[in-house]
């Protein structure tokens, strides 16, 4: 199968945004739990709102706040992605073999 490069194009709508790694933590020398910050790792990517389409096919799965990411970077499901100080997980990974770029469908944290 051909595979399309749009990499080139899309390079001109990216916007940073962050990838949260989670880390476990680590015990010391003495065996006291330290609990690990998360690592920060800065990505490039596009936003765009979820359709319209999308949440009523859904059934309120997705609402406004959800968010489609189009990226070069790979992310499995459940990776925190920070965009503009809102968090979000990934909800559902598009298979793109035959592009370059990867679509992911975020869903908004609620933090309380």
């Amino acid at each position: 199968m051909r595979k399309f490069s749009f990499g080139g194009i899309m390079r001109k709508y990216n916007v940073p945004y962050v990838f949260v790694r989670p880390d476990t933590g680590r015990r010391d020398e003495d065996g006291v739990w330290i609990p690990a910050e998360p690592e920060r790792v800065a990505l490039q990517g596009h936003f765009q709102p979820v359709s319209a389409k999308l949440q009523m096919e859904e059934g309120g799965r997705y609402t406004e706040e959800d968010r489609t990411l189009y990226t070069a970077a790979k992310h499995s499901t459940a990776d925190r992605i920070e965009y503009q100080g809102k968090q979000y997980t990934v909800d559902t990974v598009e298979d793109r073999e035959y592009s370059d770029i990867n679509k992911y469908l975020l869903k908004k944290v609620n933090v309380s």
